[in-house]
């Protein structure tokens, strides 16, 4: 353990949230970091400790605060429970609490982020498992069974918890261990020749480098064919206004805006498209199209063929405003509605 800590020392990736110990900065990188790339992160990271620099600025924001900068990382509730636990927190004092039962009274936070906070913030013993440890220890212990199970979760959070008790600096260790899961025992082929702990890995020594982890199959991902209703109204003076909703009591992007968009049930052609929209709005309306746009949401594809659409008023009974672009740009928009809003002319 003494050579993945130096390890670490001399190698770690100079991060921005790794220049203090700072709970509230560590609490949101680590929030921030949950299925999102690191280099993803960085940029909102800075942004967002640019707006809410302290834990009662962050109290204090709006929810729609919160989501307009959050906008594009993802995984939404995680901006509102951050939201939410900073809120909890000043109630309670302001002040962090150095247990992990009670840190995990904050919303938002689990086992993982409790362990992180608790180790980085404050130099405890607490043990933390992310998908990074769990392929380290997959692999150094040689465990077998697929990571998802309870049976390999228990494993692994009792290998951390024996690690962490044993190190100098918790603080240092945990950071190492999720950082050789980042930078040497990655996905497909690990850098063992690099590793400071190979000596003693199952998987190095019985070269089962490529067989471990192992994985339950990820669910297959299913298609969505959608079709982009942009309602804008022409003006001679002014801005010209478009039409936008707010999700709410959706599947994603729940409190983010949108544009309205209908399902398409005929998925190998989008022929149809101009003529189904045509039944829901009226024909004599003219139809632009704009260029198609996709994303990938929590094992769903969404295809999408936007159409702009020069009238009045709403024609589909949905709740929204009539804003101009600049006002959008102001909003917490799904990244659908980003990528058909570039197609917009500002």
């Amino acid at each position: 353990m003494k050579a993945l800590s130096l390890w670490f020392l001399k190698k770690r990736r100079d991060l921005p949230w790794r220049k203090d110990h700072d709970p509230y900065r560590i609490w949101v990188s680590e929030i921030m970091l949950q299925q999102t790339q690191v280099a993803t992160v960085i940029d909102y990271y800075e942004r967002f400790l640019k707006r809410f620099p302290t834990l009662s600025s962050l109290a204090q924001s709006t929810e729609q605060e919160v989501l307009t900068l959050w906008s594009g990382l993802g995984y939404y509730r995680r901006a509102k429970n951050l939201r939410l636990g900073a809120q909890y927190l000043i109630a309670k004092g302001g002040d962090f609490p150095k247990t992990r039962s009670e840190i995990l009274e904050v919303p938002g936070i689990g086992p993982y982020t409790a362990g992180a906070i608790l180790s980085i913030a404050f130099d405890l013993p607490e043990a933390l498992v992310d998908g990074n440890v769990q392929r380290v220890f997959a692999r150094y212990f040689g465990i077998g069974s697929a990571i998802q199970t309870s049976t390999a979760q228990k494993l692994f959070w009792e290998r951390a918890s024996e690690w962490v008790k044993k190190a100098e600096s918790p603080r240092i260790h945990n950071q190492a261990l999720m950082e050789l899961g980042a930078l040497i025992c990655h996905k497909g082929i690990p850098l063992c020749h690099q590793c400071p702990i190979s000596k003693n890995c199952v998987a190095f020594e019985k070269g089962l480098q490529k067989k471990l982890p192992v994985s339950k199959p990820r669910k297959q991902t299913l298609e969505l064919h959608w079709i982009g209703i942009i309602f804008y109204q022409q003006k001679k003076q002014g801005p010209d206004l478009y039409f936008v909703k707010q999700n709410v009591n959706t599947p994603w992007w729940e409190g983010l805006w949108d544009f309205p968009s209908i399902e398409k049930s005929l998925p190998n052609s989008w022929e149809m498209a101009p003529q189904l929209l045509h039944a829901k709005i009226g024909k004599d309306l003219l139809l632009k199209p704009l260029n198609h746009v996709q994303h990938s949401v929590t094992h769903h594809k969404i295809r999408m063929a936007p159409f702009l659409i020069n009238t009045k008023k709403e024609l589909l009974g949905i709740k929204g405003k009539w804003l101009s672009l600049p006002a959008i740009a102001e909003l917490p928009l799904s990244s659908l509605a980003k990528k058909i809003f570039r197609q917009l002319p500002l």
